[in-house]
């Protein structure tokens, strides 16, 4: 049998210990008979009143020296008056009749637009100065500085005895301490969603040469005891891919033209192998390999490659290693390695743009909009999640799920599409006592495509090829399986309301909370699904080696999704820019139902090469310990299915031009 791994990132050993073996059972009752509470919902808005986090509440007895950055989140402007960014959304992705359907704005646009007055960030900015501290940057949303501890704190104190004039555009001020990854419960600290099995060998060659589906001569999968190992061209045919790469000579639609940018903590880095299995290891200096490690993988799996498609940058700091972040940062390569290497499997062509953070907080929202305030990028992915929940519990820090949104939206507006993955550990948030349902963000954003995850299997022969997808289905031995729910923040999107989203539950009792949730309105996560059952795995290149571990989650699922879509949006060229791939896809589910699946489980193999009619493959079943797969239908388990690449391509091609056709006949 297939061991269970060792598990990178230093958090897993929380999840996989007795307590929650046993809270599980218990929630498990507690979500069928919930008692009556009468404590208040969590708030569907934001404070008026600024959250502030200094370094001594975010780390008590941090150093007053530690470098430390910090962030000043601001309000928006224009954005629910009449004609305002809520509406411009609206008629840009809802409204095909619209002049605005998919006419999208520049960062400039967006900056002169709804920026806050510039008195407030004048204010801001004077301030930290006065404190020493040297400002980074001045988004319309955020304003990031540096400088010690001691200096940070003094100026988010003397923040909060601002005029009111000021406070008013204060949505949170937050430390962010450099080198250490113990975060208080005060703030969120964002986790990798990938997961991990064991092969149980250290001869990975043996593997790799072993039971392998090979059709005219190119390996597809594997066959490995209770696994099957998907191989990179195995996932590009099972994904209907094929058809727009004209097979494997990759002479057709590849993604080429297209960037993706990938955000993660640390990176990929040397000596991140090591690490892994040796935590007293703390390499010298920081040294990226992430690019490195892609061409060997693209040159071992056989995939075009070129170095010019690949760079890395590091808008808020290099990473800094310590012995207090090295394991935290060994984990964070092997995310970043999935990353890279599945978002290219999926598109071959584009180009990647790995932007990396120092730490695995904030700054990676700040790395965010660094991208889309300078327009780096056409799709952004983001393996990484906190449980919604967190953001609740006292003393509530939820104003920072408000800050981001506003970053979501200026990537929406300017056309940029973001993938986020829906989380490893069903409905649950696993990092409370008692464990409680909860989604994860930033999928449960409703302007970022959330990813949940699925098992995929395939019997591949010369003749025929059958493919399945279940979900990903709740495990309570390996508690794992794909993300989703409700959002306790956000209401559901306009596309999720106009094809009517079910309400699996409509109360679920939230222990931590004191609460009945009542689910009904509230964001469905996730939209999406793909791959992501370690039992049907893949394996990956990291610091030059492909270790002997098969990798899932939906961390593997979000690169694939946002991967598939580039070579989708290579096809459609300037004709179409797709921005935020939900909201297409429930406008076509909507209008065009009747083609917008893909029924079949068994196909002539050579109709992978011609293409597959329909736009998604359905999940076909399963479970995520609360929710359930509905056939057909959206589900808080898996969305609306799997990207069907030539069918999706396809339908993207005549829109809205067939919705248009299909308005007049109903009419």
């Amino acid at each position: 049998m297939l061991k269970k791994g060792t598990l990178v990132a230093f958090f897993m050993s929380v999840v996989r210990n007795l307590l929650i073996l046993s809270t599980a059972i218990a929630l498990a009752v507690a979500v069928l008979v919930a008692p009556t509470v009468h404590a208040p919902m969590p708030s569907q808005v934001p404070s008026t009143t600024p959250q502030y986090f200094t370094c001594e509440e975010i780390i008590p007895g941090v150093s007053g020296s530690n470098p430390s950055h910090v962030i000043v989140w601001l309000r928006l402007s224009n954005v629910t008056t009449p004609n305002g960014l809520d509406y411009l959304l609206s008629q840009m992705y809802y409204n095909p009749a619209s002049p605005y359907f998919h006419s999208f704005i520049t960062p400039s646009q967006f900056a002169s637009w709804y920026s806050p007055p510039s008195s407030v960030v004048s204010y801001i900015t004077s301030l930290a100065s006065q404190y020493g501290l040297t400002v980074l940057y001045t988004f319309p949303m955020l304003i990031e500085a540096s400088g010690n501890a001691s200096a940070v704190d003094g100026f988010l104190t003397a923040l909060q005895s601002a005029p009111s004039s000021i406070q008013q555009w204060i949505l949170a001020g937050e430390c962010i301490p450099i080198g250490y990854f113990y975060v208080s419960s005060r703030v969120s600290m964002y986790k990798p969603q990938y997961e991990m099995l064991y092969l149980n060998t250290t001869n990975v060659n043996a593997v790799l040469s072993t039971n392998v589906t090979v059709i005219n001569g190119v390996p597809l999968q594997i066959r490995y005891r209770q696994a099957e190992i998907w191989l990179p061209k195995g996932l590009e045919f099972i994904y209907d891919e094929l058809p727009l790469f004209k097979g494997y000579t990759y002479t057709g639609y590849t993604g080429k033209g297209v960037t993706i940018a990938i955000v993660d903590a640390f990176g990929d880095f040397a000596g991140a192998y090591e690490a892994t299995f040796n935590s007293s290891y703390v390499p010298s200096k920081y040294a990226s390999v992430a690019c490195n490690d892609l061409e060997t993988f693209s040159k071992y799996f056989g995939l075009p490659y070129s170095p010019t498609q690949c760079n890395v940058i590091y808008p808020t700091g290099v990473p800094v290693l310590t012995p207090q972040d090295i394991s935290t940062a060994a984990g964070w390569a092997w995310e970043t390695a999935l990353d890279i290497e599945y978002a290219h499997t999926m598109a071959p062509g584009a180009n990647i743009l790995l932007v990396v953070s120092p730490t695995s907080g904030d700054d990676l929202f700040v790395d965010i909009e660094y991208v889309i305030a300078h327009h780096l990028a056409n799709f952004i992915s983001l393996s990484w999640a906190s449980p919604e929940d967190a953001y609740y519990i006292p003393p509530p820090s939820y104003n920072l799920l408000y800050a981001y949104d506003e970053i979501f939206m200026q990537a929406a507006v300017e056309g940029i599409g973001v993938f986020a993955a829906a989380g490893d550990w069903g409905a649950f948030d696993l990092f409370v006592s008692p464990i409680e349902p909860s989604v994860w963000y930033p999928a449960s954003d409703p302007w970022v495509t959330g990813v949940g995850g699925t098992t995929l299997k395939g019997v591949i022969s010369s003749v025929m090829t059958s493919r399945v997808e279940y979900a990903w289905d709740w495990n309570s031995h390996y508690m794992w399986g794909s993300g989703g729910g409700y959002s306790f923040t956000f209401p559901e999107t306009p596309g999720q309301a106009l094809v009517h989203i079910v309400y699996e539950r409509t109360y679920v009792y939230e222990p931590d909370l004191d609460i009945n949730f009542y689910t009904v309105g509230h964001r469905g996560v996730p939209d999406i699904a793909a791959d992501a059952d370690p039992f049907t795995g893949v394996l990956i290149v990291l610091n030059g080696v492909i270790p002997p571990y098969l990798i899932g989650g939906t961390s593997l699922a979000t690169p694939l999704s946002a991967g598939m879509t580039m070579t989708i949006q290579s096809y459609l060229g300037k004709s179409y820019v797709i921005g935020d791939l939900a909201p297409n896809l429930y406008l076509l589910y909507y209008y065009e139902y009747p083609q917008f699946y893909a029924w079949g489980s068994a196909y002539p193999t050579q109709q992978f090469l011609t293409g597959i009619p329909g736009f998604m493959f359905p999940t076909l079943g399963g479970e995520n310990g609360l929710y359930w797969v509905i056939q057909g239908m959206w589900n808080p388990v898996d969305g609306l299915g799997q990207i069907n690449t030539y069918g999706l391509a396809q339908a993207l091609s005549g829109f809205p031009q067939s919705t248009m056709i299909s308005q007049i006949q109903i009419g």
